[in-house]
């Protein structure tokens, strides 16, 4: 057996190699919630330079402020478990969720924007957009938290 493999020292370096590993893994995980937040952000900013049309085109913005407001009540959740030592296994199972369909929120509601319909429609979609980052902001709060 090797004499550094046996010794306490070789032991102590690799552990404070993983916990460096995790640090860094903790630092990505923030900035790329703070990234993707930033991303919706930006979205919801560029919606306001599509005009409205006479036509109506409601379906798109409907569903995707539909699929918003459950990724809020689920991130509510996530935020309720910080509070109550009870809900705190459900927090990850509840961001997870949130940004699952907050991603499809998202996804319906460019789709909505670039459809276009009236100023009512538009202005749905662009509540979706901005509801449905509200998970990744949370996230990015929660992970700079923990750091």
């Amino acid at each position: 057996m090797h004499p550094q493999l046996s010794s306490f020292g070789a032991l102590k370096d690799f552990w404070e190699l993983l916990q460096r590993i995790w640090e860094w893994l903790a630092i990505g995980g923030t900035a790329l919630a703070a990234g993707v937040g930033l991303v919706f952000l930006l979205t919801w900013v560029l919606t306001h330079m599509r005009q409205a049309r006479a036509q109506a085109r409601p379906l798109l913005s409907q569903l995707a402020l539909a699929c918003a407001y459950p990724a809020v009540l689920l991130t509510a959740v996530a935020a309720i478990g910080l509070l109550v030592p009870g809900m705190q296994p459900l927090m990850l199972k509840s961001f997870a969720l949130a940004v699952l369909l907050a991603a499809g929120s998202w996804c319906l509601g460019v789709a909505a924007v670039i459809s276009g319909g009236n100023a009512h429609d538009l202005a749905r979609a662009r509540r979706a957009l901005a509801l449905a980052g509200t998970p990744w902001y949370c996230l990015a709060i929660y992970l700079a938290l923990h750091l």
